[in-house]
Order: structure tokens, then C-alpha cells, then sequence
């Protein structure tokens, strides 16, 4: 009867050793806390242009990692015009000229790759 007792109690004890541990551990996949939060069209005023994409059909501009087109709005501006190096918004401060370096630019493969 004392060796069950005392095998009991040592299960119990490695049970509760465990769940000690278990606590400790962090979720990878949870985000920590102050992760960049999304920001608000008020927060975020900066518009960054990475990639232009031209094709006999479209033309795209990635603009603050979002896809547009010419009409399309952006924030508090709207798309004018989208040309091979620059994309022409207009907004509340008039107009502003987006500029990308010519390595990053895509060209239509009907035109020449």
C-alpha cells in the first residue's frame, strides 16, 4: 500500500512539475506585444512607391505595398497618371510625384523585355 501511495504521489509531483514548465513556454505563433498595429490613413501619410508594372493592357503601381491603378485612391490622394519611372497623385496639398529607381521598373515583354 506504501509503494502505490508513494508512486501516486510521485506521478502527481511530475504531473505538476510539467504544467510548471508548460506555463513558461511562448506561443511562436502569437504576436508580442507592441507588434507594429495597423495604421489609420491619418497615422500613415507617407506613401512609398517600390514597383511600377506596364503591360499593353494595364499599368500598376505598388504604392505602400498595395496595388493600383490610374483612378484609384491612395490614402487622401488619387492616382493620375502612371508613366515607367513616376506615378502623378493628387491630393489635398496639390499634386505629388512619386519616383522609383529605373532597376526596379517592369517593362510589357511585347515591348522589348
Amino acid at each position: 500500500m506504501t509503494k502505490c501511495r508513494s508512486l501516486m504521489l510521485v506521478c502527481c509531483l511530475s504531473l505538476l512539475s510539467f504544467l510548471v514548465r508548460a506555463e513558461g513556454l511562448v506561443d511562436p505563433t502569437r504576436p508580442q506585444h507592441g507588434s507594429k498595429k495597423m495604421l489609420t490613413e491619418d497615422q500613415n501619410k507617407e506613401l512609398a512607391l517600390s514597383a511600377i508594372f506596364i503591360t499593353a493592357k494595364s499599368k500598376q503601381a505598388i504604392i505602400n505595398g498595395n496595388s493600383y491603378a490610374v483612378g484609384q485612391s491612395v490614402l487622401t490622394y488619387k492616382v493620375v497618371s502612371i508613366s515607367p519611372n513616376t506615378v502623378e497623385l493628387s491630393g489635398p496639398q496639390g499634386k505629388q510625384s512619386l519616383f522609383i529607381n529605373n532597376k526596379n521598373i517592369k517593362k510589357d515583354a511585347e515591348n522589348g523585355f
